[in-house]
């Protein structure tokens, strides 16, 4: 009897829990459901900020502020104020507060200090020129344009010459690849930070900051070169720059650059250059590179790759303050033109190029001219035999008493006019076998008013520069050939 009741009591809980089961199961789907519910209403509630953020927030934040330091001018009543190609985007526009009629507006005859502000339709994809030769603009804040779908901001504001400030806030510039020729012109401009160029798109900065005459800092911190392949004329005329400290800077990189002309060309106060940790390996033109640095000192160039480099014409010109220059690792096997490449460098003493190949060089004219502290120089292994032109190649040497360069084999020669004029102290040249049956012009080839007695020993025969008559520079150069050889 008692196994009965148990039997019952089995059985009849089974139902029971398989019940309270059923009710567990129910309430966890409500549950399920419930917070499914929830994230779909959370992410409906996400995309309804983000489309208030980002849209329409973009309407109603898509403008710039522009401050024009307006005078009268003589024949000239109206400033310009921005480029016309623009007025297409323009939604509406304001002048000191009061709205603007943007059909007919672009250019202002107000006078003082005067607020623009610009409000754009829609996301712009280029500010091109947005501000070129707009000469009376004082100041910019451009802290609430849209900009993560610009691409390019070449020319922005060329010509500004006026302006001081930029104010670039939150400027997004992970899609700009070109910046090239930014703030050219920009002669009233001091200070300038770029570390809002962080991405790694940007190619080309050729004439970012050329002619940017009052600028004295330059913030590189975070600026991203990775990608650049344009260099040139970065740095131009830029005549204040006192220092450029590109050492340490994780993002300035040079690997993919081909293009370094007259990248610090005239930066008249640089005293010292550390450009050890450039790769230049793809670099194929260093023409005028550091022509007119005349206060620098030091320049640290040794671990420059130039096996590329076609161009080195003035790469050094007007360098005045250099007294030594290590070149012993540069090379110059595919270099074609060296024209004035160590011209007017006056403080320099020594110097030892013999490593150079130059057998693809045709343009050495003025290489040394006006080195008139010169007094020693290893040219001994050059290669001269594609050479046409060596117009005042060693011109104004003063300080230069023996030049022994033997293996100039020169059948290409064509112009060799003031090859050593004004050397007057030279003592001792070697040109064995110096060939100038192409030569066209020779006009004042030897040194005037030399008093000293000086041996030259030229194509085979050696004479005293005593004996040579005063109309030598002045005749046909196959008479040359007849009277002389």
């Amino acid at each position: 009897m008692e196994d009965k009741e148990e039997d019952i009591f089995i059985k009849d809980a089974s139902p029971i829990r398989s019940q309270s089961d059923q009710i567990m199961l129910n309430t966890s789907k409500k549950g399920l459901i419930l917070v499914g519910i929830s994230i779909i209403l959370i992410i409906i509630a996400v995309i309804i900020i983000l489309y208030f953020t980002f849209v329409t927030n973009a309407d109603e934040q898509n403008y710039i502020i522009a401050k024009f330091l307006l005078v009268p001018k003589i024949n000239k009543t109206e400033s310009k104020i921005f480029n016309i190609a623009y007025l297409k985007y323009i939604e509406s526009m304001k002048i000191n507060d009061t709205d603007a009629d943007i059909k007919n507006t672009i250019s202002v005859n107000y006078y003082g200090m005067t607020t623009i502000q610009i409000k754009f339709k829609e996301k712009l994809t280029s500010l091109e020129r947005l501000f070129f030769q707009c000469n009376d603009l004082d100041e910019i804040d451009l802290k609430n344009l849209y900009t993560d779908s610009v691409r390019s901001t070449a020319d922005m504001f060329n010509g500004c010459y006026k302006l001081k400030t930029v104010n670039f806030g939150d400027f997004d510039s992970e899609n700009i690849y070109n910046i090239s020729n930014m703030f050219k012109n920009c002669s009233s401009l001091e200070d300038v930070n770029l570390d809002i160029f962080v991405g790694d798109k940007l190619k080309d900065i050729y004439g970012l900051f050329d002619n940017c005459t009052k600028l004295t800092r330059i913030n590189f911190r975070d600026f991203n070169t990775i990608e650049v392949i344009n260099m040139s004329k970065v740095f131009k005329d830029c005549v204040n720059l006192e220092e450029i400290n590109l050492n340490g800077l994780k993002n300035f990189k040079t690997d993919k650059v081909i293009d370094m002309s007259y990248m610090f060309q005239n930066c008249g106060k640089l005293e010292s250059l550390d450009l050890e940790k450039f790769n230049t390996t793809n670099v194929l033109y260093m023409n005028n590179m550091f022509d007119g640095c005349k206060a620098l000192k030091n320049l640290r160039i040794k671990s420059f790759n130039t096996k590329n480099v076609e161009d080195m014409y003035f790469m050094f010109a007007n360098c005045s303050s250099l007294s030594s220059l290590d070149l012993s690792n540069f090379n110059t096997m595919n270099v074609i033109d060296m024209y004035g490449m160590f011209k007017f460098c006056t403080n320099l003493k020594f110097l030892d190029i013999s490593s150079f190949n130059t057998s693809l060089v045709s343009d050495m004219g003025e290489m040394f001219s006006y080195c008139n502290n010169l007094d020693n120089i290893n040219i001994y292994n050059f290669d001269t035999k594609n050479v046409e032109t060596m117009v005042g190649m060693f011109r104004n040497c003063q300080n230069l008493k023996n030049l022994s360069i033997p293996n100039f084999e020169t059948p290409m020669l064509e112009e060799v006019d003031y090859f050593l004029f004004e050397t007057i102290n030279l003592e001792y040249l070697d040109l064995r076998k110096f060939n100038t049956l192409k030569v066209e012009k020779c006009n004042k080839f030897f040194p005037e008013g030399n008093t000293q007695t000086a041996t030259f020993y030229f194509n085979g025969t050696i004479f005293n520069i005593n004996n040579i008559p005063k109309n030598w520079n002045k005749i046909d150069i196959n008479d040359i050939y007849t009277d002389y050889y």
